[in-house]
């Protein structure tokens, strides 16, 4: 492979992950728009339909291929594994914000490339360049000025904040799967992932049937705010070293609390903006000495 195809699939690569946190990002504003539903409920709709349009996703693309692809000969478990990372994570997630404040938990979740890194260095033995290194450390600095600003908020959301971290261990665990199994199509283990997330929901917690508005509402979300950005990210992180590919997600630590201030007023402190702009001014930096 010559340079510049590696260059090619290394820009696309972030592009399709920067596309990908731009749609995550919608999360807050989703979960705002409806604040009477909790998180089993916006989880219990959203897997569903995000396995959905998972689903008429692969058909069109692979057509009557596409049961190969659901459950392939070698290294079915790949699937497996990433749909655990995912209906834990975004459980977790959805969860945390019904309890704590959007920037708070957007912030707790950008401790992922800490995880992120351990998990490709145990699994893959990749190690993360010095820079990427750099940048991640600086990061998290920005993470502990967003921190320190969201303190009250987090004395009184003790529990949001642990969920939070679960779900960046879940997101990182996610993203280390897809690149280590990148020779593999990876959607239908997201597929997998929400359609656990429904039947655990519906088994054992309970799932209520809802107004239209509200199904169409979490149907939208399932879409536009989980399904395309999946597959963007799918499609970016097997050109991307584990830790780039995190650290391009750390921009849902500013633009997730933007989209709910612009939305519904729900005002960060000034503290989070500076942080969430220190992020943002290291993800270009995160690039690795080359490109994968």
């Amino acid at each position: 492979m010559t340079v510049g195809t590696r260059s090619s699939k290394y820009l696309f690569g972030v592009v399709c992950c920067c596309l990908a946190t731009l749609g995550w990002s919608l999360s807050g504003v989703f979960v705002r728009t409806a604040p009477e539903l909790g998180g089993w409920e916006v989880n219990g709709y959203r897997a569903p339909a995000c396995s959905l349009f998972l689903l008429i996703y692969l058909a069109i693309r692979y057509r009557g291929d596409m049961w190969r692809h659901l459950w392939p000969k070698h290294q079915p478990y790949a699937l497996l594994i990433a749909g655990l990372f995912f209906a834990a994570g975004s459980t977790l997630y959805v969860t945390a914000l019904t309890k704590g404040t959007v920037a708070s938990v957007s912030v707790l979740g950008a401790t992922s490339p800490i995880f992120a890194a351990l998990l490709a260095w145990l699994l893959m033995r990749e190690r993360t360049s010095a820079i990427a290194l750099g940048a991640t450390v600086m990061a998290l600095v920005g993470v502990g000025v967003v921190v320190q600003a969201e303190m009250s908020a987090l004395a009184t959301a003790g529990l949001a904040a642990a969920i939070s971290l679960g779900y960046a261990f879940c997101f990182a665990g996610q993203t280390v799967t897809l690149r280590q199994y990148r020779d593999l199509e990876m959607i239908p283990g997201i597929l997998y992932g929400g359609l656990m997330t429904f039947l655990f929901i519906y088994l054992f917690v309970g799932l209520p049937l809802l107004p239209a508005r509200e199904i169409g509402l979490l149907a939208a979300m399932g879409l536009l705010q989980l399904a395309i950005p999946l597959i963007l990210f799918a499609a970016g992180a097997k050109h991307l070293p584990v830790v780039p590919a995190i650290l391009i997600s750390l921009a849902d630590v500013v633009l997730n609390p933007f989209w709910a201030w612009l939305a519904y007023g729900e005002q960060p402190p000034q503290g989070t903006v500076a942080g969430g702009a220190l992020i943002l001014s290291l993800i270009h930096i995160s690039e690795p000495t080359r490109p994968y």
